[in-house]
């Protein structure tokens, strides 16, 4: 009888997670694409950086945990990741709504992928492509840091981001990826701990 009682209380706790997870990413992508934050967008590059963060994170709580899928899901996800962050799909998806819409779309889609194949992957997989991420990221921030013209309206004159605009940009998303790290491995030794 406490079997199915404790089984139940499980399955109830599930339910609860996966609705605050679903929630959760609804409220990420309504906070991050609509009218006034995607107007912002145009003015502000760190912004535009931090709404990929977000809308990956929020793709990923949608599909984590819900959906199930093969590890080769990563690499449509990995290529949907590494497109926008093309100099030239950078500077389109900065500079043109309809682009933008794509890019945004893409990322909850790569999150949605991310998150899929997260239950085929083990923890040594999912601790090294954690890693290749921060190393991908990092090597980023530092092209922006250093004000690679690409990245600019100097590479692009289409493209709403001066070079002064990197630095901040680069900033940014150093205390996103410390945030993320600070998350991740506090999950992970709450799991070895408990």
């Amino acid at each position: 009888m406490k079997e199915v009682i404790h089984d139940k209380e499980v399955a109830h706790s599930n339910k609860n997670r996966r609705t605050a997870m679903s929630l959760t990413s609804l409220l990420l992508i309504a906070l991050t694409m609509n009218p006034f934050t995607e107007g912002m967008e145009t003015a502000h590059e760190w912004l535009f950086m931090t709404s990929h963060y977000v809308l990956v994170i929020a793709g990923f709580l949608m599909a984590f945990r819900w959906l199930r899928g093969k590890l080769f899901l990563l690499v449509p996800a990995a290529s949907l990741l590494v497109l926008w962050h093309v100099p030239l799909f950078y500077a389109l998806a900065g500079s043109d709504l309809a682009f933008r819409l794509a890019c945004d779309v893409s990322m909850i889609a790569s999150g949605i992928l991310i998150g899929m194949s997260s239950s085929s992957m083990s923890t040594l997989t999912w601790l090294s492509l954690f890693v290749v991420w921060m190393s991908a990221d990092t090597f980023l921030s530092i092209v922006l840091l250093l004000q690679i013209p690409a990245y600019s309206n100097v590479g692009f004159p289409f493209s709403p981001y001066t070079p002064s605009q990197e630095v901040t940009t680069a900033v940014a998303m150093w205390v996103i990826m410390s945030g993320i790290i600070a998350v991740v491995l506090g999950n992970f030794l709450r799991k070895l701990i408990f």
